[in-house]
């Protein structure tokens, strides 16, 4: 891995650029063609460095103001084919096995544009898949919301 890779791997843990062609903005900030980034990228993929590159949605920039984290209580032999369920829902971004919580093992982010969408939601998930074990804990303000930098320098971590 030179510097160049090392750049990548920086650029590719921040913000995608608002551009039709984004791997080509980054490219012309690091100097070297777009092709060159783009093959570069799919190297570190294959070889694990990267795992993938994803655009993350802001939610309450876009128009869905409103939010809940939804905890289930799943039977242990069905919580993988639940959580399957669930993530395959549009209006669920987030969707987690946590054990430990008074029963409540399956946790799901919901969002809408109202409270009123988030709960039609709840409600088809909740008689679709026959769960009725639930509690709703809606979002308030976001605090935080970035995505993941792993620059070693920057994380105490000793090299």
């Amino acid at each position: 891995m030179d510097d160049i890779d090392r750049k990548i791997i920086k650029l590719v843990q921040g913000d995608l650029p608002l551009e039709i062609r984004p791997f080509d903005a980054w490219a012309d900030e690091l100097g070297i063609a777009p092709e060159v980034f783009v093959s570069r990228l799919a190297l570190l993929s294959r070889q694990g460095v990267v795992r993938s590159v994803k655009a993350v949605l802001r939610h309450r920039r876009a128009g869905f103001s409103s939010g809940a984290m939804v905890v289930w209580a799943v039977p242990e032999e069905r919580v993988e084919d639940v959580g399957r369920m669930m993530a395959s829902r549009k209006e669920i971004s987030h969707c987690y096995e946590r054990p430990g919580f008074g029963g409540h093992n399956l946790f799901s982010m919901i969002h809408g544009r109202t409270e009123d969408d988030v709960l039609r939601v709840v409600d088809e998930v909740a008689s679709s898949l026959g769960l009725n074990e639930y509690r709703v804990y809606w979002s308030g303000r976001e605090l935080k919301k970035s995505s993941m930098n792993y620059d070693r320098r920057n994380s105490g971590e000793e090299r």
